[in-house]
């Protein structure tokens, strides 16, 4: 084993005590340094002057070799980065919200950590979560993602994983279109309350016109258009359809599709 207490003592900057708090940081950073590069060379431990060996890096107070050897969620701060801008999409599940996780990697200084995708269900609308998942040894892959309204669930246990925080969108709503007028703005009317707010997108699907070309069809079925609410069973959609040769006959469906909250990051960071 080499003499690591003669190599220490071949470093000129580690041979006079500090005497102040700054003198003591940059002493600090220096002796982190030739611990480094001890270990590098095959050479991981230390014998102190009253006979205590501290064996290796993974020991040695205030040097870690990388963040593996932390907790992922650490206090202000971001050790890893996402290889994506936000793994997280948040869609309406039918009875309840679920947020969808694609697969994506999380970049370390040690390497690429992969995960696997995942979804939380049964998830509230409208509402803020924090997504995360519990993975100790940060080795990825399929792990079981969670979402929870309360941040300081994320401290729980120090191998969590913070993916990222998203908002889940409002219920969708449709309604059955019993009426289109030809107009500019194009006006539809449903059989009942539709729901609808100024300003959602509202996919169009299944209209039957009542002749040949069928123009209403083509136009508007499978298309997506923001409406303009002109009361509970009316609303509009900037389309100027007073030119199309057919009129409405039946059928036809209108349903508000939530967006895509966006998130803020994630990735070992305390969220924003």
């Amino acid at each position: 084993m080499v003499d690591t207490n003669s190599r220490l003592r071949e470093n000129p900057k580690l041979q006079r005590m500090p005497k102040n708090e700054r003198e003591w940081v940059q002493y600090s950073n220096e002796l982190s340094k030739w611990v480094r590069n001890i270990v590098k060379l095959g050479d991981g431990s230390i014998t102190t002057s009253g006979g205590t060996t501290i064996d290796g890096l993974f020991e040695m107070p205030g040097t870690v070799p990388t963040e593996r050897s932390l907790p992922m969620v650490v206090t202000g701060s971001v050790a890893t980065s996402q290889d994506t801008t936000t793994p997280l999409t948040a869609v309406d599940g039918g009875a309840s919200a679920t947020i969808n996780i694609a697969a994506h990697g999380l970049d370390m200084s040690s390497g690429l950590v992969s995960y696997s995708s995942g979804s939380v269900t049964g998830l509230s609308y409208a509402t803020q979560y924090y997504v995360y998942a519990v993975d100790p040894t940060y080795v990825g892959g399929a792990v079981t993602y969670l979402a929870s309204t309360d941040p300081t669930d994320l401290v729980d246990d120090v191998g969590t994983y913070y993916l990222d925080k998203i908002t889940t969108g409002n219920q969708a709503q449709s309604g059955n279109i019993s009426a289109i007028t030809k107009a500019s703005p194009t006006v539809f009317t449903t059989s009942s309350a539709h729901g609808f707010v100024t300003g959602y997108s509202i996919a169009i699907a299944s209209i039957v016109d009542n002749g040949p070309g069928g123009d209403i069809e083509s136009t508007f079925n499978g298309n997506s258009y923001a409406c303009t609410v002109t009361d509970t069973t009316n609303f509009t959609v900037a389309v100027d359809s007073s030119s199309l040769v057919n009129v409405w006959a039946s059928g036809g469906s209108a349903t508000y599709t939530p967006p895509i909250p966006p998130g803020d990051g994630g990735g070992g960071g305390w969220p924003k």
